[in-house]
């Protein structure tokens, strides 16, 4: 795809967090339910959460105690919890299954509980309601390492892919690919939890994109994107952020083209900041109509009206 081809669109900086981390290793980040960012700064006194919801505004920041433990997920709980996720479980032995990879401080820093929500983790993101959607990578599918050394017979509990777990890590469902009518989830590259009643999610190896609704059929949708690691969903389009063979360039679809399994092109963009340079971030992740993407220590934020708009001023 040439240049002439793409709508280089501005989206500028939505957060500068240089000063925020100030020199700390930046462990995680996530979008909660309220389409907030949130980050995990790690640093020689333990972990700090920062929450960014206004461009340009200083963060909420929270301190949780001293730990060895490294997380790479971070999400936002009812009644102000904090839930940490690491995204690898080893498998020990019978007795005690597996380690406990997700732990729970209240606001104030106090550890609440701690749980086991698999190894092999992709993504994390919670409903208002404090339900947990967790998506897996190959490894957390196929299982990997001791959990298949210790216990042949014990499957990984990623192996559907995606499981729903309430907030004390209790599977409440998971991914049923002959319901949807999908292949098997081999790795999970996108996961939107657009509200407590809507999930969407993209996998390998067709890379199908796929809604589940509350109380509705599951909807499937062919697509002509590979390797996109992140999507924004609204009532009409879905914006693909990344893909195989351009990570920084973003696809913009309609949900319904000439076939109701098919998606319709509608645009496809270029970001660049105000002082035009172009966007490439090195992550990404979207929650309903929000996509969020982040190089260095600078993040953007872009909503789909703004991208649908423009597609419309562009044809």
């Amino acid at each position: 795809m040439s240049e002439r081809e793409l709508t280089h669109l501005e989206v500028p900086c939505f957060v500068d967090y240089s000063e925020a981390l100030a020199g700390r290793e930046l462990m995680a980040h996530g979008l909660g339910p309220d389409f907030d960012l949130w980050m995990l700064a790690l640093d020689e006194e333990g972990h700090e959460v920062l929450r960014f919801s206004e461009p340009g505004a200083p963060p909420e920041s929270i301190r949780l105690p001293e730990t060895q433990r490294k997380f790479h997920y971070v999400q936002p709980l009812p009644g102000g919890e904090l839930l940490l996720v690491d995204g690898r479980c080893e498998y020990r032995e019978e007795a005690a299954p597996a380690d406990r990879n997700a732990v729970v401080y209240s606001r104030a820093g106090v550890l609440s509980r701690e749980l086991t929500l698999g190894d092999g983790i992709q993504d994390v993101q919670a409903t208002t309601d404090g339900r947990l959607w967790v998506s897996y990578f190959d490894e957390g599918v196929l299982g990997n390492g001791r959990w298949a050394a210790m216990n042949p017979e014990q499957e990984p509990m990623g192996r559907s892919g995606l499981v729903l777990f309430d907030s004390r890590g209790k599977r409440l469902s998971e991914y049923d690919a002959g319901a949807v009518g999908t292949d098997i989830i081999i790795d999970c590259y996108a996961l939107n939890v657009a509200s407590d009643d809507e999930t969407w999610l993209y996998f390998y190896t067709d890379f199908p994109l796929v809604r589940l609704r509350a109380g509705s059929r599951p909807v499937t949708w062919r697509t002509p994107v590979a390797g996109a690691n992140a999507l924004a969903v609204g009532s009409t389009h879905v914006l693909f952020g990344g893909s195989y063979s351009a990570r920084s360039i973003f696809e913009l679809f309609v949900l319904e083209g000439r076939r109701k399994s098919e998606l319709a092109p509608a645009g496809s963009f270029v970001f660049v900041d105000s002082d035009g340079y172009r966007w490439q971030p090195t992550w990404m992740c979207g929650r309903g109509p929000w996509l969020y993407g982040g190089e260095g220590t600078r993040a953007f934020r872009i909503d789909l009206d703004t991208l649908v708009a423009s597609a419309k001023v562009w044809h």
